[in-house]
């Protein structure tokens, strides 16, 4: 049996649906890629988009970061301007009031000074006043000769002149215990004793007024005429008023200068020779040690002893001058910051 043949349009319209079909496909396929690029594309430039944002983000942050940090530091310049400014008023004005109260203070005692005709050692006899060393300087008892002198006119009784000056003193501050005072320095003042409160005077003036500089006054354990060492308080000044001189004695050469102190009473006038120069400190309570400031007033022979050889032995130089049980002793005490809570004491023997 013979086959009948196909049809010979069938397989070319079967051919052309295949391309039609393949077209469509790959339009689709494009649209699809398109699409997708089209998608990327957004997409890459969002991220760009965002980058550049995150960059300039960055960058602003980084940038207000560096004028807050500018501005901080021109705060802090401008503060420490201003506190400087303020602390160099404040210097100023207390470089001001210190000087016009240092100023005040100086008229105040030269007045007294001057009431008392000069203060006390000019009541010295001429002949000591005019005794000089080969060098010319002045000095009130230089020699043996001088001291043959002294010795002569020693005595207990006080004179006429000093008597009027010491009522002129007691008239005006019925407190005043005595006068002190070191010729050639600003040394001189009078000398206060309370004893119900004997730093009363640490922060006042002769008239009884607040005064950084206070006026000297007597350790509480004094006794008139018969304390062994009148200890005597002042404050260490840097105008050199009030004790401020004291300080000059740590150098021997001016010790040489001003060897003699004058300190007078109510019942005495005397001049005393500087013996010793020593560094010392206030002590704590639990501290066995030397401790200068127990040993004002009136002594037992073992506690004077005990007071000169301690003082003696921690001098900072040697002055060849001693003093035995029956002398009588002047201590003037004041600070000295070589430490906390340090002292500076001036032991002298009295020698007229």
């Amino acid at each position: 049996m013979t086959k009948t043949a196909a049809p010979a349009g069938k397989p070319k319209k079967q051919k052309k649906a295949g391309e039609k079909k393949e077209k469509v496909r790959k339009t689709k396929e494009k649209k699809v890629k398109e699409k997708k690029d089209k998608v990327s594309a957004v997409e890459r430039k969002a991220q760009r988009e965002a980058r550049e944002l995150a960059e300039l983000t960055a960058d602003e942050e980084a940038f207000n970061e560096k004028v807050h940090k500018r501005n901080v530091k021109n705060s802090i310049l401008n503060a420490i301007m201003l506190a400087s400014v303020g602390v160099f008023l404040i210097c100023a004005i207390e470089l001001g009031v210190y000087s016009y109260q240092s100023i005040r203070y100086k008229a105040s005692m030269d007045k007294i000074k001057e009431a008392i005709h000069g203060g006390i050692s000019v009541d010295v006899s001429e002949k000591l006043n005019n005794m000089k060393q080969d060098n010319g300087d002045v000095l009130v008892f230089p020699d043996e000769e001088a001291y043959e002198v002294m010795q002569a006119t020693k005595k207990e009784d006080i004179g006429n002149v000093w008597a009027e000056k010491y009522a002129y003193l007691v008239e005006n501050n019925s407190d005043c215990f005595g006068y002190i005072e070191i010729p050639d320095t600003t040394l001189s003042y009078p000398v206060m004793f309370t004893p119900e409160k004997y730093d009363y005077y640490l922060w006042k003036n002769f008239s009884g007024e607040h005064e950084t500089r206070g006026t000297p006054f007597m350790d509480e354990a004094t006794k008139l005429g018969k304390s062994q060492n009148y200890l005597i308080y002042g404050h260490n000044m840097t105008d050199n008023s009030a004790f401020g001189t004291l300080k000059r004695y740590l150098e021997k050469a001016y010790y040489q200068k001003h060897k003699y102190i004058y300190f007078n009473t109510s019942v005495s006038e005397g001049v005393y020779e500087v013996m010793a120069v020593v560094k010392t400190k206030v002590f704590s309570v639990e501290d066995k040690c030397f401790k200068y400031y127990k040993y004002g007033g009136v002594l037992t022979e073992k506690e004077f002893d005990t007071y000169v050889s301690e003082v003696l032995k921690q001098s900072v130089y040697k002055t060849g001058v001693t003093a035995s049980w029956g002398d009588q002793l002047i201590t003037l005490s004041t600070c000295n910051h070589y430490t906390e809570m340090g002292r500076l004491i001036i032991v002298a023997k009295r020698i007229l």
